[in-house]
């Protein structure tokens, strides 16, 4: 749904809406989006209630789209005349949609082996969340990590481009400056977030390459 709905509904504004897509199908995304991301914000909390060690800010991170989305449904989607100049944030923000999507399926592989890996070693059982150890699968984070980075960065341009655009008066509703606000705080805070676990996991490593170095040595 992240990657096929906002797919279909850009190549249907580019071949039958002439560029200019209808509010409808829309506002089935967001709720749709809505209805994802309360599912995902109860599912962390459960998660991180039976000692999980997952990061609140995701959990946080779930409540910020969720307000997002919800304010996104009472967002009126404007039509002609200059449409395209009007729906330019939300053709960019189902762009970003779309990355966020393939982003999300190369995490979730990579999420799933490492503890398919912790568990078989008896050092997590189903309600974890891996983190910190490394399993063999550097390979996949090395092609995750650059991916996110430029999704948290086209994310933060959404949010300036929606600024921009009720600032400069295209479309003044308080909805595009909420939205804009919101997608920005979103960005740091994953940029932040991702950068802290990186460093997490590099310490980790050294720390236990230092170990074996040591136990080599005697």
């Amino acid at each position: 749904m992240f990657i096929l709905f906002p797919l279909i509904l850009l190549i249907l504004r580019s071949w039958i809406w002439e560029g200019c897509l209808p509010a409808f199908p829309v506002q089935l995304y967001e709720a749709w989006l809505l209805f994802l991301n309360t599912g995902l914000a109860l599912r962390e909390n459960i998660l991180r209630a039976n000692g999980s060690d997952i990061r609140p800010w995701w959990i946080y991170h779930h409540y910020f789209a969720m307000a997002t989305a919800l304010v996104s449904l009472t967002w009126e989607i404007k039509g002609q005349p200059n449409c395209g100049q009007k729906q330019r944030g939300v053709e960019l923000f189902l762009q970003w949609a779309m990355m966020q999507g393939a982003a999300l399926l190369l995490l979730n592989r990579y999420q799933r082996r490492r503890l398919y890996t912790r568990i078989s070693l008896g050092k997590s059982n189903s309600m974890n969340v891996a983190r910190r150890e490394t399993t063999g699968v550097d390979c996949q984070l090395w092609v995750l990590c650059p991916i996110l980075f430029v999704m948290q960065g086209f994310e933060a341009y959404v949010g300036l481009l929606l600024l921009k655009t009720a600032f400069a008066r295209v479309v003044t509703e308080w909805q595009i400056i909420f939205c804009g606000i919101i997608l920005v705080i979103l960005a740091v805070g994953n940029f932040i977030n991702t950068a802290q676990t990186l460093m997490a996991k590099s310490r980790f490593k050294g720390t236990m390459k230092k170990s074996k170095s040591r136990r080599e040595l005697y």
